[in-house]
């Protein structure tokens, strides 16, 4: 997360230096974009599509329209750089998949959580890591079952909130910007349903 000071100096560097401010904070943003890249592309089109293409179409998009977002910062550079990945995104698997995409009523939400349940596969792994050691594989292949079940039984917003902390790494006020919520309410949503996985791991261990 960026703090006020930085978030002021890149819009007066994009602002000095236009096309070439992109290009450095396309740079600086490269590991997060290449992470949420990877993540949310459909695996039916690897091989078709790299991670590197959508970032460039995202850099590429970027710089023709850096003079509308200049004209109305309202979000982080990144936070606006990220909504065009995503646009990136969801125009890829549009090309790629076609009629499977067509429906536009689901599009947002399929980039948002493209594939819930290889989101839920790879966040209950990542969780089960830190509630067991690795002499525990029986158990963690356990755990992940489990939190995998509880995952997938989440209010759509809540898992996401789990996938952009965890899978993204990203802040919670980043979060909240990108989900167009309160941070207090990103921050709620949080805490529940890391709550709820809690409570199912709990009463999984007691059963």
């Amino acid at each position: 997360m960026i703090d006020q000071s930085e978030e002021t100096n890149e819009l007066e560097m994009l602002r000095s230096r236009g096309k070439e401010a992109v290009s450095i904070l396309v740079g600086r943003y490269r590991q997060k974009l290449m992470r949420m890249i990877a993540l949310r592309l459909d695996r039916r089109i690897l091989g078709k599509v790299e991670s590197e293409d959508v970032l460039q179409d995202a850099y590429v998009e970027a710089a023709r329209r850096l003079h509308d977002y200049l004209d109305r910062p309202s979000v982080p550079f990144f936070v606006w750089l990220r909504r065009i990945t995503s646009q990136i995104l969801i125009d890829t698997h549009r090309r790629y998949l076609g009629a499977k995409m067509r429906d536009v009523r689901h599009e947002a939400a399929f980039c948002r959580v493209a594939s819930a349940g290889t989101h839920s596969a790879c966040l209950a792994a990542q969780l089960a890591d830190s509630l067991t050691t690795p002499s525990q594989s029986a158990l963690r292949r356990e755990t992940v079952a489990e939190l995998r079940a509880a995952l997938e039984s989440l209010e759509e917003i809540d898992r996401e909130v789990l996938v952009l902390r965890h899978l993204e790494e990203l802040s919670n006020n980043e979060v909240a910007q990108i989900l167009g919520i309160d941070k207090s309410a990103a921050s709620k949503r949080y805490l529940r349903a890391l709550e709820r996985l809690r409570n199912v791991m709990l009463a999984d261990n007691s059963a």
